[in-house]
């Protein structure tokens, strides 16, 4: 929602109360597309290994027996990871445009604050590419924007990045400022956990997301800028399993269905450091 505001002369008593203070509301349109994931598996195949001593015994399985569990365990986490995958970068069956696709479509022009690949900051910390002094960079843009900064000093914007950034942005702090850490978010920084921290000076978490590896992408967002959009969450993490009619195979699948869009895809909501397009 937004809402255009005039101040008028309250002198006069007013027999009009459309002021022209416009309030707007709009919407971003996700689409959903349906996404499945299936196999099957031939349990007398699993006689030919070391899992044979986790069959039952006899000819006529109910199952894969003592390593069921930790197989489809195994494919629910890497069903998972193509998820998340397609959903940040897009793929050719499911989500065509995942969130860095529709970021590097949009025009930002000067909102895309630099192109150039991200670096520890060169051998003084000092180079702009340097993730620290990108992570600065964006948010000093921000802060030419009243409306942007106020929502940085209330807490409502984030900073995400790949895990390989966000090991450049530890390399450039100490490479800037030594290994004497005052902040406390930098004591988290350098625990190597890749946990979320506050950017020095400002109530700004740096959040790390892995499937933005590769991208070069750093962005400064709004909070709930970034949507996704569920037919059911819970279908994402229900894994669907049973033997076939005949006794032969163990078939699994994923059916799921869902979208992800921005609320606000302009630079009024977002700062970033990355390609062009």
């Amino acid at each position: 929602m937004t809402t255009s505001i005039t101040i008028a002369d309250g002198d006069a008593c007013f027999t009009d109360i459309d002021g022209n203070n416009d309030t707007t509301i709009s919407q971003t349109s996700i689409t959903l597309k349906k996404g499945l994931v299936r196999d099957q598996i031939c349990v007398h195949g699993f006689e030919d290994y070391f899992t044979a001593q986790g069959l039952t015994a006899g000819q006529h399985y109910k199952g894969i027996g003592a390593f069921e569990a930790g197989i489809l365990a195994d494919v629910s986490a890497r069903t998972a990871k193509a998820i998340g995958n397609e959903m940040w970068n897009g793929g050719s069956n499911w989500i065509t445009a995942g969130f860095a696709d529709q970021l590097l479509t949009a025009v930002f022009n000067a909102d895309n604050v630099g192109t150039t690949t991200p670096t520890s900051g060169g051998s003084a910390g000092t180079d702009s590419e340097g993730v620290y002094n990108i992570c600065q960079a964006l948010i000093n843009k921000a802060m030419t924007d009243v409306d942007f900064a106020s929502a940085i000093m209330a807490g409502k914007c984030h900073i995400v990045m790949s895990p390989k950034e966000y090991a450049f942005l530890d390399q450039n702090y100490v490479k800037l400022r030594g290994t004497g850490l005052i902040t406390p978010g930098l004591q988290t920084l350098q625990a190597g956990t890749f946990a979320e921290f506050m950017f020095p000076g400002f109530p700004v978490p740096v959040v790390v997301q892995n499937f933005l590896t590769g991208t070069g992408i750093v962005m400064l967002s709004r909070n709930g800028n970034l949507t996704a959009a569920m037919d059911l969450e819970s279908d994402f993490t229900n894994l669907k399993t049973g033997m076939d009619q005949y006794e032969e195979y163990l078939w699994w699948k994923f059916r799921f269905k869902g979208g992800v869009g921005y609320r606000d895809l302009t630079g009024s909501s977002i700062k970033y450091w990355g390609p062009a397009s």
